[in-house]
């Protein structure tokens, strides 16, 4: 069950009404110029630098590790929980067992 309903929106019916609303301008040159020298300052370096960093900053072997004894303590989560189900079980079992005390008349 939703809280809030999503409306359909008709995108092609949006595009008209901006189209009428906003009129376009064209953008002052020294503002693209100021724009594209500030894009180019903070281009990345090559993309063989970023791979080789990234090698270097997160060892596998700690991943690796963190994996294994994740999944040993899952693995003996899961087994605990399955005998405690079991032993549950048990006891439930015994108890219908067992007669019970009829009262003395």
């Amino acid at each position: 069950m939703r809280l809030f309903k999503r409306k359909s929106i008709d995108l092609s019916k949006l595009e008209r009404r901006l189209a009428e609303t906003l009129r376009p301008i064209a953008p002052r040159q020294e503002f693209l110029d100021g724009l594209r020298s500030r894009l180019v300052a903070h281009q990345p370096h090559s993309a063989q630098d970023l791979v080789v960093r990234s090698n270097r900053a997160f060892p596998r072997g700690w991943m690796v590790a963190g994996g294994v004894v994740g999944s040993l303590l899952m693995l003996v989560v899961s087994i605990r929980g399955l005998l405690s189900i079991a032993g549950l079980i048990g006891l439930f079992i015994q108890q219908r067992r067992q007669p019970t005390s009829q009262p003395a008349h």
